[in-house]
């Protein structure tokens, strides 16, 4: 039985209560009571239902900016140990599980992490900055066991599309997604990428800070427009539009039931584990890098009054 320790919370961020949950259940009482997240409360009571999802491997150390937050969520997720440090976390399990989306404060965090060589999941990206990516790629490398993504690329409906889309008549995307683009744009691209490939030559940013629309252009021609607006509703998705006479498709992540949301958060923590049983990636390192420049070429494009960034400007972030 792997052993997994998970750290968190930043504000807008549950990923501790339904991550831990693919692994440990949850107490039914405590979520109703400690979970300030309805969206969790709502997805866990209606598709976990404290099913065993991933029987080799558990969730037994958490640790919090706040021993509060930890043992609310301890209570809740069924975790035994809470951790009065990220060191003492690390020493005592198989992997960990970094489960905050505040990008600019990753490798403040996480630094130490690294050095103990043991399997990393690490919420969507890696970086907010080049300078930051650059420390990154210093300590860990194509060899390291690291899951850097976001569970949408996961879900059952990306899989079926990735399968059943007609690329050779596809025309354009559309997505959407709240939050900010450095947090959210990882959601658009993971699946985007996981469907239509990620051969980008251009990125192109028109929006402004908060509210982000960012084009990239695929080497076949292909475009995908994606806007990240801080307050915009759900859903979160993508939709992808074709030559005549096929309709368009939509894949959501924030799907109407969150059924298909639930089971790809289910999925990539079931990679993260076979990742840390085997050394099996289902994400390599240069994709994980590719996303994280593009991201960053998104931020400079804005920064810099849409100015085109193309893929010979973008690569040299991660080298």
């Amino acid at each position: 039985m792997l052993k997994f320790g998970i750290i968190g919370m930043n504000e807008g961020n549950g990923h501790p209560y339904s991550f831990t949950a693919a692994f440990n259940g949850f107490n039914a009482d405590a979520l109703a009571e400690k979970c300030s997240f309805p969206i969790i409360r709502e997805y866990l009571t209606a598709h976990h239902r404290n099913q065993e999802f991933i029987p080799d491997a558990e969730v037994t150390h958490i640790w919090t900016q706040d021993r509060v937050i930890s043992q609310q969520v301890a209570d809740v997720s069924n975790i035994p140990c809470v951790a009065d440090s990220i060191a003492e976390l690390v020493s005592e399990v198989d992997g960990i599980i970094f489960a905050r989306d505040d990008i600019w404060n990753h490798w403040e965090m996480a630094k130490e992490i690294f050095a103990s060589g043991k399997p990393v999941y690490m919420d969507k990206l890696l970086a907010h900055n080049v300078e930051d990516l650059q420390k990154f790629i210093a300590v860990t490398g194509e060899d390291y066991p690291l899951l850097t993504a976001s569970s949408y690329q996961f879900a059952p409906n990306v899989k079926c599309a990735a399968e059943t889309i007609p690329l050779k008549e596809l025309r354009t995307v559309h997505g959407i997604s709240p939050v900010t683009w450095v947090r959210y744009a990882p959601h658009l691209l993971g699946a985007l990428f996981a469907i239509c490939g990620s051969d980008v030559i251009s990125v192109q940013n028109c929006g402004r800070d908060k509210e982000d629309t960012v084009c990239l252009t695929f080497a076949n021609g292909i475009q995908a427009v994606l806007q990240v607006f801080e307050r915009i509703a759900l859903p979160l998705g993508l939709k992808f539009f074709f030559n005549a006479p096929h309709a368009p498709v939509e894949v959501p992540y924030t799907d109407p039931g969150l059924e298909s949301y639930f089971l790809s958060i289910v999925e990539m923590m079931r990679a993260f584990t076979e990742m840390a049983k085997n050394g099996k990636k289902v994400v390599s390192f240069s994709d994980t890098l590719k996303t994280n420049a593009i991201v960053l070429a998104g931020i400079r494009s804005r920064e810099e009054n849409g100015r085109k960034i193309y893929a010979d400007e973008f690569v040299e972030f991660v080298k």
